[in-house]
């Protein structure tokens, strides 16, 4: 792929994405805020959990493949690190999309691991 746009339309550049289910209670929620370059995505996190310390911003980076297989042709693989108790956390994600952004992904940070969640557009 020779940039976000040649899979994703002529405004991929950049893109916002939910990861998580909305709306069940307690349930993780990644909001991410990224740009695309060449097979490179770049870009914010936000973490949002309804428990003590749940809220995280941090940097990602990864890398962007076409994944040939339907129906999610996009393979996004991020990781970043946040500060966390006087440690430094890993947070890693990898999201299957379609050309609309939409598709399955699953994240894993702490000791938090979270598979087959939606990933939507923000808005």
């Amino acid at each position: 792929m020779a940039d976000g746009s040649e899979m994703c339309g002529a405004d991929a550049s950049a893109v916002q994405l939910v990861v998580g289910k909305l709306g069940m209670p307690g349930a993780p929620i990644v909001r991410l805020d990224l740009q695309f370059a060449a097979d490179r995505a770049n870009g914010v996190a936000e973490i949002n959990q309804a428990v003590i310390g749940g809220k995280h911003r941090f940097e990602v980076s990864g890398e962007v493949s076409p994944t040939g297989d339907a129906p999610f042709g996009l393979r996004v693989a991020l990781a970043g690190e946040f500060p966390h108790g006087g440690q430094t956390a890993r947070f890693n994600a990898v999201l299957s999309v379609d050309e609309a952004w939409v598709g399955e992904g699953q994240f894993d940070y702490l000791q938090t691991k979270v598979s087959k969640v939606p990933v939507k557009p923000a808005g």
